[in-house]
């Protein structure tokens, strides 16, 4: 099969998809509480309202109640001193405390008046400015609803340029055993010999795993005079070595490095790790 030479990409893609997925729910979950929050809220506030007006009408209903009391003592003490005019008084006897009884009652008309009309109305409207208030501090907490936004693209597979880029890869491989080798391949395709010798020299080298894949043997076990050389770019170290018993000198990678940070390249053949090095960005190379 070949080797798609956007998997990492495409891989990319679909966790950054699923992490925006992530939190896409989170957040329609935070929303969810906020609105949920909300109405019990509003309904706080409608509570709130429905007081603040029956408190206003108490308060009139005890103002005009106190007005009737004020209105009773007058009326009491008035009565209470009333002389009989059984002549030869003045005409306007008594006429003085009856205008205080009508002015006192004229006073209590008009308390009860405000009461229920313009001080009723303040009241009623600030309970309503109170309400409307509280209910906009409330929206505004609520914030907007969680948007998913832009959707992640999936980049196109490209497996013609993973293709290539192994049978370019192959064909070096094969041309540096070609080298250190003559003859090795005596003019045949690079199928490429198993663990057990390469064309009988007993040399452990490179196995097929494809038309156009290889993996290498690469177990440090099987190799002698190694010395640290660099570092590719994703991270695995290059060595230079000799297998044990020859003494041509090849640069790569080692099976031992490569499987604890990519054990999809590395394989297992006559008890010794090889390496797949279509799967690494390390080259194996005749120094």
């Amino acid at each position: 099969m070949c080797i798609d030479a956007n998997a990492g990409i495409r891989a990319q893609a679909r966790e950054q998809a699923r992490q925006k997925d992530a939190i896409y729910a989170q957040e329609k979950l935070k929303f969810f509480n906020k609105e949920t929050q909300l109405d019990r809220t509003q309904n706080r506030n409608i509570i709130g309202y429905s007081r603040d007006l029956a408190n206003a009408e108490v308060k009139a209903i005890y103002a005009a109640g106190q007005g009737r009391l004020a209105v009773q003592e007058v009326a009491r003490r008035y009565f209470a001193k009333q002389s009989v005019d059984e002549g030869g008084r003045s005409r306007r006897f008594g006429v003085l405390k009856y205008q205080q009884l009508l002015q006192k009652r004229a006073e209590v008309d008009s308390i009860v008046d405000n009461m229920y009309g313009r001080n009723m109305a303040y009241a009623q409207e600030g309970a309503r400015r109170t309400y409307l208030a509280a209910n906009a501090a409330g929206r505004e907490k609520l914030g907007l609803p969680a948007s998913y936004g832009a959707p992640v693209m999936l980049p196109p597979s490209d497996r013609l340029t993973g293709a290539l880029n192994i049978a370019s890869t192959a064909l070096g491989i094969a041309s540096s055993f070609t080298t250190a080798f003559p003859g090795a391949f005596a003019g045949k395709p690079p199928s490429l010999p198993p663990l057990g010798g390469f064309k009988g020299t007993g040399i452990p080298m490179a196995l097929p795993t494809s038309s156009i894949g290889y993996t290498i043997a690469s177990d440090i076990n099987l190799k002698e005079n190694i010395k640290e050389v660099g570092v590719s770019s994703q991270g695995y170290k290059i060595y230079e070595f000799n297998y044990k018993g020859f003494k041509n000198r090849w640069r790569g990678a080692m099976a031992q490095d490569v499987v604890k940070t990519n054990p999809m390249a590395v394989g297992i053949r006559d008890g010794h790790l090889t390496v797949d090095y279509s799967k690494i960005d390390v080259n194996m190379e005749l120094v």
